[in-house]
């Protein structure tokens, strides 16, 4: 199933929900389960997580062998989209009541989706795994934009810049294929299209994208290379690799734009950690590894508005993380389910709106 692929890396944290005040509000999760299918096709489901009482709560149910994989949020924490790459579909879905909307037929096998900037929350663009295509949605209308060819095989994740003028795509390839392009995309039509512009070589198996808060530097998760390359964005020029040690699954940049978590997941040898990036240097640096509970595989992180916590995604043992930015240390495990045959992708974090 292409989502345990794309669980070795596809998109999105936070949503852009506004930063916690001191009046004890707290956050809630929302982790996306795809449902390995096995001899049956299980029901892809979002779980909301009450972060401050460490608990989730009972699954949204988005439909019997949807693959649902990733999601993102709006900022008002009021409505989620989700990709379901086992029906082609993008689907709505009202988070207080669980309530699911109608779907919007995508390419195939959508796996990645991200919000266009300044485009308030109007268009989303999807990465399409099997189709080498992004498809860009007009979310309130429900409506198929542009198809846009992408032209490296298995286009599995995208990050736009700030500003919301370019769009990075990483093309993961196949398993017997390993890709090691990725394609920006120049955003036209305020969201409603694009404009492929040539490829950029980066390592094997690119998993995800990660642009920095100054719209400067785009970092690019080489799961086969073990490496993070950095590309100039003012000129598309990748710079030299930087080596972690073992295969990277996805990065999260700070709200404050200093550090970044990467997510390293490894079965030979057994890596299971989350190794902090220094964005202050340049080149940027590694520093400690982050040990999580051996089995958890981290994949998707998100960070908290506040930029206090940190709450990784373990794929392996159906867990969520915190980790506490200051000390780097990581709390006590949060098991989302004890469904063996959970598939636990993305994460969103929104905050709660309690007194």
């Amino acid at each position: 199933m292409v989502s345990g692929l794309l669980a070795l890396g596809v998109l999105a944290a936070w949503s852009g929900a506004p930063s916690i005040a001191s009046s004890g509000k707290g956050f809630t999760a929302y982790v996306t389960n795809a449902e390995d299918e096995g001899k049956a096709p299980g029901v892809g489901s979002v779980f909301p997580i009450d972060l401050a009482e460490g608990k989730p709560g009972a699954p949204i149910k988005v439909g019997k062998g949807a693959g649902t994989n990733d999601m993102v949020v709006t900022a008002d924490g009021k409505t989620g989209y989700a990709t379901n790459e086992g029906t082609n579909t993008v689907t709505p879905i009202t988070l207080a009541t669980g309530r699911v909307g109608r779907a919007t037929a995508v390419g195939s096998k959508p796996v990645a989706i991200a919000f266009v900037p300044h485009s308030n929350e109007r268009w989303v663009w999807v990465a399409n795994y099997g189709g080498k295509t992004v498809s860009t949605v007009n979310v309130v209308t429900g409506k198929l934009g542009q198809t846009i060819s992408v032209p490296d095989i298995g286009p599995n994740t995208i990050a736009f810049t700030p500003d919301g003028q370019t769009c990075y795509v990483a093309n993961w390839g196949t398993e017997e294929a390993p890709g090691s392009t990725v394609t920006p995309i120049h955003v036209t039509h305020g969201g409603a299209g694009g404009r492929v512009l040539p490829s950029i070589d980066v390592g094997l198996h690119p998993n995800w994208v990660a642009i920095t808060n100054d719209g400067r530097t785009a970092y690019v998760v080489n799961k086969g290379s073990n490496s993070i390359t950095p590309i100039d964005v003012r000129s598309n020029t990748a710079g030299t690799p930087i080596p972690v040690p073992g295969p990277p699954i996805e990065m999260e940049i700070s709200p404050d734009g200093r550090t970044a978590y990467v997510a390293i997941a490894g079965s030979s040898p057994q890596v299971d950690e989350v190794m902090p990036l220094n964005l202050k240097t340049t080149p940027a640096t590694v520093g400690s590894p982050i040990k999580l509970k051996p089995g958890s595989q981290p994949h998707w992180i998100a960070f908290t508005p506040d930029g206090r916590t940190a709450y990784v995604v373990g794929n392996g043992n159906s867990t969520l993380t915190p980790i506490t930015v200051a000390t780097g240390k990581p709390g006590k495990p949060i098991k989302v389910t004890a469904d063996p045959e959970a598939d636990l992708l993305a994460i969103s974090i929104v905050q709660q709106d309690g007194d």
